[in-house]
């Protein structure tokens, strides 16, 4: 297996093979808008906003891979987690998959040698690096759903954990 298939298997796994973790497509299966919404406190982010931040770093980061135009960030981190309220659930949804898929097909038709490219020109980061980062930060927000699923008793263990 080389470094591309290791990728491609990462972001596989994120978006719907089940494998050491829960999938993206388990995590979610079954949610309604309400149940996404939910927060415990009201101080941590809702399942719909962790989405809405997966959304916002994965597409900027897939377009800045893909060489296209990646426009100023607006506000800081915090308010990645918010900027799809205006959109139904099911679209939250639609454009998550829609990215993790675009980014694997990105990643099967590109060349080895641009894993190896630093991801700009004042970055000492590689492609490589930023993407085996993209995959974990992925993994770990995906288990922040299945959490607060359990949490809200709205997790079914046989989507794979108990």
């Amino acid at each position: 297996m080389n470094r591309k298939d290791v990728l491609l298997e990462q972001f596989l796994c994120c978006q719907k093979k089940s494998h050491w973790f829960v999938s993206f497509e388990k995590a979610v299966a079954g949610l309604t808008p309400e149940q996404a919404n939910w927060k415990k406190t009201g101080s941590e982010n809702s399942i719909w906003e962790i989405i809405s931040h997966l959304v916002f770093w994965n597409e900027r980061f897939l377009n800045r891979f893909k060489n296209t135009a990646v426009p100023k960030m607006e506000g800081n981190n915090d308010t990645t987690f918010t900027i799809f309220k205006e959109l139904e659930w099911e679209q939250v949804l639609e454009r998550f998959n829609a990215v993790l898929t675009d980014w694997y097909e990105t990643l099967k038709n590109s060349e080895d040698e641009k894993f190896d490219q630093y991801i700009s020109e004042d970055s000492k980061e590689t492609w490589l690096e930023s993407l085996s980062s993209i995959t974990l930060h992925n993994a770990y927000h995906i288990g922040q759903i299945v959490t607060i699923r359990k949490m809200q008793g709205s997790w079914d263990p046989e989507q794979g954990l108990s």
